[in-house]
């Protein structure tokens, strides 16, 4: 089981890319879902249990973007990827390795001593 700072960093890595997590699973599940939805597949997948503001928040962020859009089913509101929101899917996807590799540059190389 992992612990400390690899844990810590976890945490706020899926909380600061909250959207593209839920953009992911949409697009990987490829149905409509709910907020409860997004929550318990972060709690599986992650063992990380978001409050319903959060996912709510970003739910909303997104349908204002276009990335994806929300219906009523039932009493409940679900949403579903749009095209532009799998068109940035795809896009992300392509540049997946060069994020990464910023992402590890960024915390380990930051260059501070090279640039004083």
């Amino acid at each position: 089981m992992k612990g400390g700072i690899v844990r810590e960093i976890e945490r706020r890595i899926l909380a600061d890319f909250m959207d593209l997590l839920i953009l992911s699973m949409m697009d990987n599940d490829d149905c409509a879902v709910g907020g409860y939805d997004v929550i318990k597949y972060l709690h599986k997948r992650f063992h990380f249990l978001p409050s319903p503001g959060s996912i709510y928040s970003h739910l909303y962020s997104l349908e204002r973007k276009g990335l994806i859009t929300a219906t009523e089913n039932r009493q409940k509101r679900v949403y579903s990827l749009t095209e532009k929101g799998r068109e940035f899917i795809r896009k992300l996807n392509c540049h997946k390795e060069q994020i990464g590799k910023f992402l590890v540059n960024a915390i380990f190389k930051n260059g501070f001593k090279d640039s004083q």
